[in-house]
């Protein structure tokens, strides 16, 4: 029994592998943080929003590079979808990867990627900055040992 694909949902596959990204990035950061702490000798809550900007900017990057060379088969797949009474470039995600690393080599699967860095990842450390300020806020806040 063979899996198809209809070719119209080709990039579906490499879409669902991008859930890697989140799955590398978050652990990562906390590791980062773990670390951070250590090295200064405080607790992970004690870090400056300039050290957990680090962090994430850190475990950013290396989700992003972990992970980059399947964002280019995903748009190379998607694009071709794009393209009405074409000639299909690619039979699927397989063949894809064999013709991007065969024309453009490893490069070919970064080609884009430092354009990429600049553009999420001012965003992740925002995000995970402000997350970390604010729930530290609310715990001091509503700590349930102050009295009300």
């Amino acid at each position: 029994m063979s899996l198809t694909i209809p070719t119209n949902n080709v990039a579906l596959i490499p879409s669902l592998v991008g859930v890697s990204h989140v799955a590398i990035q978050f652990p990562v950061y906390e590791k980062i943080k773990q670390y951070m702490a250590k090295v200064g000798d405080k607790s992970v809550d004690q870090l400056s929003p300039g050290e957990v900007a680090v962090a994430s900017s850190i475990s950013k990057v290396i989700a992003s590079v972990s992970t980059y060379p399947h964002e280019v088969v995903r748009s190379k797949l998607q694009e071709q979808g794009q393209v009405r009474n074409a000639k299909a470039k690619y039979s699927g995600v397989i063949d894809c990867a064999k013709k991007v690393f065969r024309n453009e080599g490893v490069p070919g699967f970064y080609r884009g990627c430092a354009t990429n860095l600049l553009r999420t990842t001012p965003s992740a450390v925002i995000t995970f900055t402000s997350y970390e300020m604010i729930h530290r806020f609310l715990v001091q806040v509503l700590s349930p040992e102050k009295e009300n």
